[in-house]
């Protein structure tokens, strides 16, 4: 610690130890324990084939939401608050998990969900051909952004969400 004189006083000059630093050390090749690597990717590669199966899920409830809106529309803006969050969820954890595709299929279909002007305004069909697409993705093990199939995949979804927007 220092002390310096400042006009008309002394003022102390503190600089608090870096506990993160230390705690990290300096880095490099030593910094970081491979095996520890290792080990965090076969958990994340094991909870991608749970992750697999949640999509599986998760399209049903889009699913049945889509049915439950036909059947009840008066509960539009309930069920909408239902798919935003699972497209929301979905949006964010197909990265993690190799499933890129996921994630940009949830991103169109939160868009869409989300952009609408009213809840009374979707179309189930809309919701239905996001998860199908997600369902043939996951069932056909399609990771990454699916190549120019899967670009292309995305791009309609998102011209059929665009044209039914209301």
């Amino acid at each position: 610690m220092a002390q310096e004189s400042h006009g008309n006083g002394q003022y102390q000059l503190i600089t608090p130890p870096n506990l993160l630093k230390a705690k990290v050390g300096k880095g490099g090749a030593g910094g970081i324990d491979p095996d520890l690597i290792k080990n965090a990717e076969s958990v994340i590669d094991t909870m991608g084939v749970e992750f697999a199966g949640s999509v599986e899920l998760e399209t049903a409830r889009i699913m049945k939401l889509a049915m439950d809106f036909e059947s009840e529309p008066d509960k539009a803006a309930k069920i909408q608050k239902k798919i935003l969050r699972v497209a929301h969820d979905l949006r964010g954890q197909g990265a993690t998990y190799g499933y890129n595709i996921v994630s940009d299929i949830s991103e169109s279909l939160f868009r869409y969900t989300d952009g609408l002007s009213s809840a009374a305004d979707m179309n189930a069909d809309v919701l239905r051909a996001h998860a199908d697409a997600m369902r043939a993705v996951v069932k056909n093990g399609v990771k990454g952004d699916g190549g120019a199939v899967g670009i292309d995949l995305v791009k309609s979804l998102e011209a059929l969400a665009s044209r039914r927007k209301v």
